[in-house]
């Protein structure tokens, strides 16, 4: 039985618990055929969030968004860049994101 575990990215909740929980799922994951398929299908946030609830932990959309941005403002610059080219992005994708981001006054 998987343990219901919630990770919402309240003020209370620390970095390392969300990672921890990142971590846990991604193993319970690892041995579930079903969930690789779905975490390697998500294209959204919120679609990484149900793979994750099916594998019994809530991790909120935004929580998982501004845990990974976070720590991309925390590392060196060398690895900040490398962590990000990890994304695979091609450059036409990543300026039209970037020209479409919401912004907040």
């Amino acid at each position: 039985m998987i343990n219901q575990h919630q990770c919402q990215g309240s003020m209370g909740s620390t970095s390392n618990d969300l990672s921890a929980a990142i971590e846990q799922m991604l193993e319970v994951v690892a041995q579930n055929d079903e969930l690789k398929r779905g975490l390697r299908m998500a294209t959204t946030a919120a679609a990484v969030s149900e793979v994750a609830a099916l594998a019994g932990f809530e991790i909120a959309p935004a929580a998982l968004v501004k845990h990974y941005a976070q720590r991309l403002l925390d590392a060196p610059d060398a690895t900040a860049v490398h962590n990000f080219d990890l994304c695979s992005w091609d450059a036409g994708e990543l300026l039209w994101a970037m020209n479409n981001w919401s912004v907040q006054d």
